[in-house]
């Protein structure tokens, strides 16, 4: 190899190392698809992480990838991780269960191993739902319901894998208390709020769940308790949303799109039903939206959001959101509808993530169905008054201005410069060779 040649390159990496010192993912955000090209980000800025092309396991481990360079980087080795997807409805209306095995099997190969224990969390909303959906309501989302998806699992000697359908305080009051907290055992704690909209008092209620695999007890708010928090491991919390919208075409939910913000009905008691009576002059997050919102249906999806900020407020923010958009669209319980995206997208906030998964996802697929972009007629789109709702209690953004979205395609694959920043970081620790960084600086000039 030619000496110069050597030089040149070193002296390239030293270049480089002067502006890439903090070593940060989105630091230089010069790869952004809408409108971000060549400025920096900066801690304002909400990041979107978003894959498509390849198959369900590859798009998650890619969003990842980006995100964190590598599972072992978000998820210890002993973290409890609870991840919660959409079971409510059949084919689309449910989390595509490719994408949850990608990151279950991501989890299980971690790099350092995987000693803890992972526990798909669904309430279904009163009913069966996806959890033992069989014949045409799997064609969207086969072979695995998610009863038989975690049996998988145990079958194959992964027992630290499990699942938990959550149930109604009202259906199933012997295994599901009102509890103060996880010395009473597993159950469902309240926290009371009142909203500074209407004026209605909600319970929030979040669960309390004992794990069937080591018997402790899953404090979504405070963590992994075993007699106590100390000395726990830690837990994360992944929501993993589905996208598509339950009203039929031309037809909108009342909530709008169900993906990361509307999915949070998912992971909280819904007592006697989502439009049923209220318990002692409390609503919950359903028949407050369907009751005490103002008669008018843009103030109904206001207060869905809110009420889902609050939840939020109450118990736990997710650690990690992951929108399988394998399949999305409309007609959530039936066939018709339906466009097979092959994306995945990413972002610890859950009203950023669905606002750009709703604009440069799903409505490209549907472009007929205005309603998919949040910002169609603002003030009847019931996707944009639910974010709304859900931002006016101080989560996330709708100004793409705030947003760095990046998007990886398998079909043109790229490097973004923050991959190279991370390589150089690798490199000064002894952790790389000095020929990764200067092949991932020539993949990244030539864009290929």
């Amino acid at each position: 190899m030619n000496r110069s040649r050597i030089i040149n390159r070193r002296e390239c990496i030293k270049k480089l190392g002067q502006f890439s010192s903090a070593v940060l993912i989105g630091e230089y955000v010069l790869d952004s698809m809408f409108g971000n090209q060549g400025r920096a980000a900066t801690n304002s800025l909400d990041q979107v992480f978003i894959s498509k092309s390849g198959t369900a396991a590859e798009n998650v481990a890619k969003v990842i990838e980006m995100r964190y360079g590598g599972i072992e980087h978000f998820i210890g080795v002993d973290d409890v991780v609870i991840i919660n997807p959409n079971g409510q409805g059949l084919n689309q209306a449910a989390t595509n269960c490719a994408c949850i095995m990608g990151l279950i099997d991501l989890i299980l190969s971690r790099p350092g191993g995987f000693d803890g224990e992972i526990m798909v969390v669904e309430n279904t909303q009163g009913g069966e739902g996806y959890w033992t959906a069989s014949g045409a309501g799997m064609v969207r989302n086969g072979p695995f319901n998610f009863r038989d998806m975690v049996l998988y699992y145990q079958n194959s000697g992964k027992s630290n894998v499990t699942g938990f359908r959550l149930m109604r305080n009202v259906v199933d009051s012997a295994n599901w208390p009102v509890i103060s907290g996880p010395s009473a055992g597993q159950g469902w704690v309240r926290p009371e709020w009142r909203s500074p909209t209407t004026g209605c008092l909600l319970y929030l209620a979040y669960p309390i769940i004992r794990s069937p695999y080591s018997n402790r007890l899953m404090d979504l708010k405070y963590g992994v308790y075993d007699g106590g928090y100390a000395n726990q491991p830690s837990l994360k919390f992944i929501k993993m949303p589905t996208l598509n919208n339950h009203g039929s075409y031309a037809l909108q939910d009342y909530a709008g799109v169900t993906s990361a913000v509307k999915s949070f009905l998912g992971i909280t008691d819904l007592e006697y039903g989502w439009e049923g009576p209220f318990r002692d002059g409390h609503y919950h997050m359903h028949t407050y939206a369907s009751v005490c919102h103002g008669g008018q249906p843009n103030q109904r999806a206001y207060a869905a959001g809110e009420s889902i900020g609050a939840w939020m407020d109450h118990c736990r923010k997710p650690d990690l959101c992951i929108t399988a958009a394998e399949w999305v669209g409309w007609e959530s319980r039936y066939d018709p509808g339906a466009t097979n995206a092959k994306t995945v997208g990413l972002c610890e906030n859950p009203v950023t993530l669905d606002y750009v998964m709703c604009k440069h996802v799903l409505w490209p697929t549907h472009v007929e169905q205005q309603f998919f972009n949040p910002d169609y007629d603002p003030a009847n789109n019931m996707t944009r008054k639910t974010l709304e709702g859900c931002l006016a209690m101080g989560y996330g953004t709708l100004d793409e201005a705030n947003i760095a979205t990046f998007v990886y395609d398998f079909n043109t694959p790229k490097v973004f410069r923050f991959e190279i920043d991370r390589m150089i970081q690798r490199f000064r620790n002894g952790e790389a060779p000095e020929q990764d960084v200067l092949d991932l600086i020539e993949k990244y000039n030539t864009g290929t």
